[in-house]
């Protein structure tokens, strides 16, 4: 049996930085703010954001959480900083519920962060609580009541022991060499006098390093969301040397340029809402920076 540690509590910035991805549509959320159970699922049914399910798992009030989400996304997203409603559950993990108006936004505790779960409906679950150090500690133990020692993390541990690299496992070979020994004596099958080749023996396969930071390297999910999105918009508006645009009329360039700021202004506002107080004051030149060397690419 294990001990899990309590996670911290879920921050109204994380909050907010998700909102901007399923408000006013639903957008491709970056891998690093998913649960690793619902990336499998989007992964294997190939889900996009054009899918509602996209967002959420299948239940019995899927198109109500469906017209619920629809007049949610109708109401214009406040960019001061929010106060939400969170409660927390634990089951298998540990589970914090934000209230959306009719709909609540579930993030799943994982590998030291809250990542997005689940959407659902209203209210909150009966054993939910406003603290989350009011919870009971999280236990869990190995299929089969087998020792952690012998569980499948300690198993790639073992690579990265010092004794394990010295001391490599060998495998037996007595019993397939006694094998093809009995080909010899009996001197090939009644169709053929010559005996049956000896196989080759193969090399035992070398053993592959393995660390925790090579398979979890560390990333800044704001600014890489951030520079995702910056270089999302110079490709969508850029054209490259070889197009020709052409001009049908003044209109369409008005609304052309129209929609480049209403771009612009939304990735400056989602930018501006992951600041600290302390950090505001060069926000606007460290974001033109970062626009004008996104531009400059090739």
């Amino acid at each position: 049996m294990v001990l899990t540690h309590r996670p911290t509590p879920l921050r109204n910035t994380h909050c907010s930085l998700l909102l901007h991805y399923i408000s006013p549509s639903i957008q491709s959320l970056p891998q690093h703010l998913i649960a690793s159970q619902l990336a499998f699922r989007q992964s294997c049914l190939k889900l996009t954001p054009d899918d509602p399910a996209y967002l959420f798992w299948p239940s019995s009030d899927d198109q109500a959480i469906i017209a619920a989400l629809e007049s949610f996304q109708q109401k214009p997203i406040d960019d001061t900083p929010q106060d939400f409603q969170i409660r927390y559950t634990v089951d298998d993990s540990f589970f914090a519920h934000v209230q959306l108006s009719d709909l609540r936004l579930v993030f799943q505790w994982e590998d030291g962060a809250w990542k997005y779960h689940n959407l659902a409906r209203m209210p909150f679950p009966a054993s939910s609580s406003v603290f989350i150090e009011d919870l009971p500690e999280l236990e869990k133990q190995s299929e089969d009541g087998e020792s952690e020692d012998n569980a499948p993390d300690s198993y790639w541990e073992s690579y990265g022991d010092p004794d394990a690299d010295r001391e490599p496992v060998h495998v037996e070979t007595e019993a397939p060499d006694s094998y093809w020994d009995l080909y010899n004596s009996v001197q090939g099958s009644g169709d053929s006098v010559i005996p049956s080749p000896v196989p080759e023996k193969q090399r035992d396969p070398q053993l592959i390093p393995y660390s925790y930071a090579d398979m979890h390297p560390t990333t800044d999910p704001i600014a890489e969301s951030l520079s995702d999105r910056l270089e999302a918009l110079s490709r969508r508006t850029l054209p490259s040397d070889d197009d020709t645009v052409t001009v049908v009329n003044g209109n369409e360039s008005e609304a052309s340029e129209a929609a480049l700021k209403e771009s612009l202004r939304g990735l400056w506002k989602l930018w501006k809402s992951t600041r600290t107080s302390s950090e505001s004051s060069d926000s606007g030149e460290l974001f033109l920076r970062v626009v004008q060397e996104v531009l400059a690419e090739p």
